[in-house]
């Protein structure tokens, strides 16, 4: 009695079933062998709210790098403090990488009446310069140590009586110091350049729209 029934089930099936394999074929590409695992994956969601940030101009690079080089060169010449040696803490050592004819300048502040000394090693860890002396309280002293050969030079001072303040300044014959200047403002000045012809190119394109 509910044998048509259940044969027209069937066959409602079996048209699905064929309509679905139909369009299974019209999907895939011929020649694709990969193309039927790439259809059979679900599309991949994309989450709300991102999207490819903007790649940043060749020009806004250079300026970038100019100002840093900049502002390392100021720091590294302008942020430069005293180091107060009393009590325990009455000595400072240090070194730098020196050519010939560099110099190194001890600038000494006494708080009150001290006494002395400073000592310069070569790389072999033989003195090459010394000096010591009494200070007077609120004296200054500047004392200049010029290299003889080019090497690394360390150098130590000490508070033996009283305490103050000492500057270390390394002043370097071929200014290589300042090297970061020149460079620094070469970037930006390229950065500016390069910048007027992007934004001309941009000026073309939107009049050719």
């Amino acid at each position: 009695m509910h044998l048509p029934l259940i044969q027209s089930r069937a066959s409602l099936q079996a048209e699905k079933s064929a309509l679905f394999a139909n369009e299974w074929r019209l999907q895939s590409h011929p020649g694709d062998a990969d193309h039927h695992l790439l259809d059979a994956q679900p599309a991949r969601t994309v989450m709300a709210g991102g999207g490819a940030a903007p790649s940043m101009k060749m020009s806004d690079v250079f300026l970038l790098i100019g100002m840093s080089i900049l502002l390392g060169g100021l720091i590294m010449h302008v942020w430069v403090s005293p180091t107060s040696l009393e009590g325990e803490m009455n000595s400072k050592e240090g070194g730098a990488s020196m050519l010939k004819s560099d110099s190194i300048t001890f600038k000494l502040n006494a708080i009150n009446t001290s006494t002395f000394s400073i000592a310069v090693y070569d790389e072999a860890n033989e003195e090459v310069f010394t000096t010591d002396g009494p200070l007077s309280e609120g004296e200054d002293a500047e004392i200049i140590f010029t290299a003889e050969e080019a090497g690394f030079y360390t150098y130590t001072i000490v508070f033996e009586t009283g305490q103050g303040e000492v500057l270390v300044d390394v002043d370097r014959n071929t200014k290589i110091d300042f090297l970061p200047y020149p460079i620094g403002l070469a970037c930006i000045l390229f950065g500016l350049y390069k910048r007027g012809f992007e934004d001309d190119g941009a000026i073309d394109a939107e009049l050719e729209d």
